[in-house]
Formats: structure tokens, C-alpha cells, sequence
């Protein structure tokens, strides 16, 4: 587009419009001037909220913002202004991170970052909610005609050994003694060259599989199948998905290395997942169920 009818139709100035290019392409290179026009490298899938909304079913509220830190902050810091379905959704994510506190790349137009509040009578309620979270984003995934993806205790979303989609919940009171479980769903959608130049772990993007989806239907069928598996498992908890979660589970059999903690791990051949979201594992010294860790190797 002409620099001039951009600027005319933004109220700012040529340096202001160029700045702003600047800006963009250190998150990704998306813009490029041709003499004077302003272009883009490819055509950029950016999220709608008129057409998210009018698409999510059930209570709750919608927002889209295109900067922030961290989705799960966010709705963590509106903890005393929450309802049951709230989510949110950012274009750009500062400050992501994952369940073992490492960062979690964004970039503009590539991935998914969604967040959305649940409340539970207690943190009890709360055992084995991230691997049921891990069946809906599977299901929504394959409600959309993708194939082959598993789960990977305790919170990933894998397609051949390599991570499409990573879950973090987190925790928060509410004010009248019950908690908000804030579900955090980062979704790797198109390709990213600024992600692909700082990532250095197997990942994989839904583009790169094959697949042409629009972020808009993808982050639909998301919010729409969590907000389902949140009210069945708020009744049931894990044992309306422990089959589901079975079918898809891509350690069962395998033998892992689970790290604990920083110095302790546990070695063993992965016999499936409890009722309280343990991973049970069988090793030379009996069964062991294992709350919380994550998969150091696979052997």
C-alpha cells in the first residue's frame, strides 16, 4: 500500500509509519519497502474478534488483544473480575512460558495464545485438569480433520516427536474461597522464521504438517471444546478422558526419563496415567506414581 493513503489513513507520519515497519520485523520479517509502498513478505492470518465471538458457545467473555505479556498473567492479575469462560487471546505475547518456566516463542500472525478461567471449589478439584485440558486440544484439533497428533505427559501436544502445542495452568483464589484455574494453550499454527531461529527442540507448526487452517476457526474450535471438557470435568473429573488421553498417549510402553527435580529423577517403562493425572511408571524398584515433573529422555 502507498506510504502516503497509510499514513493518511493511520493520522501519522511517514517516520512514525517507518518506525513502526522497524518494529514489526524484530518480532518477524513481515514488511518491505518498494519504493513508495509498504508490503508484505506474505500474506499475514491475523485474529478477528467479531468473528471469534459471534463463533464460542456457552457463558463467558471474549477479548483479543494485540500486546501483551502473558495471557495467563493477565487474566491472573483480573482475578477478582473473573467468570467461568472467560478467555483471552493476543496476537503478541511478550512473556510467554511454559509449565517448567522456559519461554515460549511468539511472533506476529503464527501461533495461538489463548487463556481462559475456570473456577473450582478447591485446588483439589483441580487433579488431572491439564490432562484433560491436553484431550481437548487434541480433540478440537482432530474435529478439524487433523490426524496423528498425541499427547506427551504432562502437558504437551506432540505430532511425531515434535511439540505442536504446549498447556500451562496456573492457580489464583477467588475472592469468596474457591480458585480460578487459569488454562493456558499455546498452539503453533504457520511457519515463523523468527521462532524457527530460536527454537532448540523438535517443534512443528500445523502449516508445516500440511494443513491451511485460519486462526480464527482453530482458536473457535479451542475455546469451544475446553469450555466443554471444563464443565465435564468439573462433574467427573479425569475419568470421563482417562480412555481419550489412552489412545493418544505417545509414552505408553516406552521407556523415560522422568526429572523430578533438579537433582532427582526416576527411570521406568511408562504403564499410563491415574484418576489424579500421575503418570505411572514401572521400574526395577515396583510401580511409581509421579505427580508432577517432566520427561527428561526417551529411550
Amino acid at each position: 500500500m502507498n506510504y502516503q493513503v497509510l499514513c493518511s489513513s493511520l493520522s501519522i507520519s511517514v517516520q512514525e509509519l517507518q518506525d513502526t515497519a522497524v518494529l514489526v520485523n524484530e518480532i518477524e520479517p513481515l514488511l518491505f519497502q518498494d519504493g513508495e509502498y509498504l508490503a508484505l513478505y506474505k500474506k499475514l492470518d491475523l485474529l478477528d474478534p467479531k468473528v471469534i465471538y459471534e463463533g464460542i458457545s456457552q457463558r463467558g467473555r471474549f477479548a483479543l488483544k494485540d500486546v501483551t505479556t502473558s495471557t495467563n498473567l493477565e487474566l491472573i492479575e483480573e482475578k477478582d473480575n473473573l467468570v467461568t469462560g472467560d478467555a483471552l487471546v493476543a496476537e503478541i505475547q511478550t512473556e510467554g512460558r511454559s509449565l517448567r518456566g522456559t519461554k515460549w516463542h511468539t511472533s506476529i500472525g503464527s501461533n495461538i495464545m489463548l487463556s481462559m478461567a475456570f473456577k473450582f471449589p478447591s485446588h483439589q478439584h483441580l487433579l488431572g485438569f491439564s490432562l484433560a485440558i491436553g484431550v481437548a486440544t487434541v480433540t478440537a484439533l482432530e474435529f478439524a480433520g487433523v490426524k496423528d497428533v498425541k499427547l506427551k505427559w504432562p502437558n504437551d501436544v506432540v505430532y511425531q516427536d515434535k511439540k505442536l502445542a504446549g498447556i500451562l495452568i496456573e492457580s489464583v483464589p477467588s475472592v469468596d474461597g474457591s480458585v480460578f484455574a487459569i488454562v493456558g494453550v499455546g498452539l503453533n499454527v504457520h511457519n515463523s522464521k523468527s521462532i524457527a531461529k530460536v527454537i532448540d527442540r523438535p517443534y512443528t507448526n500445523l502449516e508445516e504438517m500440511g494443513y491451511d487452517f485460519k486462526r480464527n476457526d482453530i482458536c473457535i474450535a479451542l475455546i469451544n471444546e475446553i469450555k466443554y471438557v471444563a464443565r465435564t470435568f468439573a462433574k467427573s473429573g479425569l475419568s470421563s478422558f482417562i480412555d481419550n488421553w489412552m489412545r493418544h498417549d505417545i509414552l505408553m510402553g516406552r521407556n523415560v526419563e522422568v526429572a523430578i527435580s533438579s537433582h532427582r529423577s526416576v527411570v521406568g517403562r511408562v504403564a499410563g496415567v491415574n484418576r489424579q493425572g500421575e503418570l505411572i511408571l514401572d521400574s526395577n524398584v515396583g510401580r511409581t506414581a509421579i505427580r508432577s515433573g517432566h520427561i527428561a529422555s526417551i529411550h
